[in-house]
């Protein structure tokens, strides 16, 4: 390479290894031909570095060079440059020289690739012929390179394609279900397959321990059925059929066991490279992926939850009303909408909420009443019911159960911070248990494995809807360059969520954890994933998490403990209520209560 370009120790040859690395470096030559200058926006190297001036300018009706340096693994990396007038124009490389092997390259003008990694690994072999070809009839790169002894050529036309962010129906169609639909469920060994060596020594531990107790169980359960059915001779038989069927029970368990930490070993070097990548591990698939946010966010739009079903979502009220006290109650009109309601209580119950007001007698009958009143407008049975024959028709319903969203939305919540933090996946799961346990005495209960595959659709769809909203968040400074502008925009929306119940506490939380996981992501893209500084910044998060999880539980134990005196009186006041009725049928049932 040029010496003009490169610190003298990377040219001068030192020792085998500098000379190895100087032979490795690459000489990016960019004529720009357009009328656009274009600066660095980013850059991604999981293997060497960027060894010219950050501050560098691709200027119009020039060449510019660009150097790279290489590390021990050679060169491995992407690098985006954006125009600096509009934003709205981008010049993409890709470029993969490792220490053996061939070189590959790319370039893309105008709109970027939808993942820049994936250029990586596709970007073709540079050769001594110019690319694209003359004749190509694809000529999606909009430029053209040739290699050169110092690494490569770039030409930049002078007429260039505009980038435009996508719209919302542009994403949807980006994430036509039509495009996965080749896609076949795991069979059975990719969905047991471990993640790591981790993974797969926890689950043949576990898978070990499992057919220990099973075989353990068959030896002592075996004996005891003969006795009673067959007295001394089947304990003796039930005694041998255990012992055998006891030893191939654990022989199979600590066998599959042991294929399972082989199985994790194995995956060392595929979860070494996914990591390095950025990928996720999808159980169902067993198999390592990238995130493809439009496709899930396609993908949880067609989901059909159990709290947006047509029963739960679009029964409104009936044709005739005879009389709207409980809607007065919550401030909305018979016509309200499910969505109305549920904003109405939450507005209602956090000012009279036990722990806000805890040495106020008044606030809490206050808070029961709202409950109750809830309780009734947001099941649509027990509403249509109200509506036809107001509270008579209500009174006498069974026990109040609290909604388990609606608590610890009160208690941990605003609707205001739901675009951040979603619904709580603690209260996703005691609301699907409420209801199990309430299905009991049902003719038909809850089946719990779709109970189970619910929680966890809700758990996928809101940490889609918090990405998707962060995308959006973030639009404004990525497409638009106006930084200014979008700090102005965060610090009023943090002024608005202030204002909420809590609003300082969650606010407090939620930027703790932005910080951390930033400064995790930063330490193993700079540092290393293995790195002292990744290390001591993991361990910063897995405090953190354990003492904001102590706080949640200890709070939530408190309140339900408050809370357990409200629903005491209630439970007393209904029964109470309901017998007064029996003996005199001519007393006030809601006056009584």
């Amino acid at each position: 390479s040029s010496g003009s370009h490169w610190p003298k120790h990377r040219v001068a040859p030192v020792g085998d290894t500098v000379f190895c690395l100087a032979s490795l470096a690459m000489i990016v030559d960019v004529c720009n031909n357009s009328e656009h200058s274009f600066v660095l926006d980013g850059d991604y190297f999981p293997a060497g570095e960027l060894k010219s001036d950050r501050q560098i300018v691709l200027a119009p009706g020039v060449s510019t060079k660009v150097a790279l340096s290489a590390t021990m693994e050679g060169i491995k990396g992407l690098m985006w440059f954006v125009d600096t007038e509009k934003h709205n124009v981008y010049v993409s490389f890709a470029f993969c020289r490792p220490t053996i092997g061939g070189t590959r390259f790319s370039c893309r003008v105008g709109a970027p690739p939808a993942n820049l990694k994936n250029d990586i690994g596709s970007a073709p072999n540079l050769g001594k012929d110019k690319f694209p070809p003359n004749d190509a009839s694809n000529r999606e790169f909009c430029c053209e390179w040739i290699a050169t002894a110092d690494g490569v050529q770039v030409t930049i036309p002078q007429e260039v394609p505009f980038y435009l962010p996508p719209t919302v129906e542009e994403y949807a169609a980006a994430a036509d279900p039509a495009a996965r639909a080749g896609e076949k469920p795991a069979d059975f060994m990719a969905q047991t397959r471990p993640m790591d060596a981790t993974d797969g020594f926890v689950r043949g531990l576990k898978t070990a321990g499992q057919g220990v107790a099973g075989g353990l169980a068959s030896c002592v359960a075996a004996p005891i059925l003969g006795a009673k059915s067959q007295g001394a001779v089947g304990f003796v038989k039930g005694l041998g059929m255990g012992l055998v069927g006891g030893a191939l029970m654990a022989v199979g368990g600590v066998t599959c066991g042991a294929a399972q930490v082989g199985r994790g070993f194995m995956q060392i070097p595929t979860a070494y490279r996914a990591r390095q990548e950025e990928k996720v591990w999808d159980q169902e698939l067993g198999q390592w992926i990238d995130v493809d946010l439009v496709a899930l966010e396609h993908e949880v739009a067609g989901y059909k939850l159990e709290d947006e079903s047509p029963t739960a979502g679009s029964s409104g009220p009936s044709a005739s009303v005879v009389e709207t006290e409980y809607y007065e109650l919550l401030g909305v009109s018979p016509g309200a909408s499910p969505a109305e309601v549920k904003k109405a209580y939450y507005k209602e119950a956090r000012k009279v909420h036990p722990d806000k007001n805890p040495d106020d007698e008044g606030a809490k009958e206050k808070f029961q009443e709202l409950q109750q009143v809830y309780q009734v407008l947001a099941d649509p049975d027990s509403r249509k019911k109200y509506d036809k024959e107001g509270k008579a028709g209500v009174t006498a319903e069974k026990n109040v159960q609290m909604d388990a969203k609606a608590f610890f939305g009160l208690l941990f919540g605003s609707e205001k911070f739901v675009k951040w933090t979603g619904e709580l996946k603690m209260a996703m799961q005691m609301d699907h248990f409420s209801k199990n346990v309430m299905s009991q005495d049902a003719e038909e209960p809850e089946d719990m494995d779709r109970g189970s595959e619910i929680v966890r659709k809700q758990q996928t769809a809101r940490e889609v809807f918090c990405a998707v909203n962060l995308r959006d968040k973030v639009e404004r400074m990525v497409y638009g360059r106006d930084l200014a502008g979008f700090e102005e925009q965060m610090r009023l929306e943090a002024h608005e969520l202030a204002g909420a119940q809590y609003g300082p506490e969650l606010l407090a939380v939620l930027g703790e954890r932005y910080q951390l996981r930033a400064e995790i992501y930063l330490a193993n893209e700079l540092a290393g994933r293995f790195s002292m500084k990744k290390r001591w910044a993991s361990m910063n998060n897995n405090w953190a998490m354990a003492r904001h999880g102590v706080d949640f539980y200890s709070s939530a134990a408190l309140s339900v403990y408050r809370l357990s005196g409200v629903r005491s009186a209630q439970k007393s006041a209904m029964k109470k209520a309901v017998k007064a009725a029996e003996q005199d049928p001519s007393v006030d049932v809601e006056a009584e209560q």
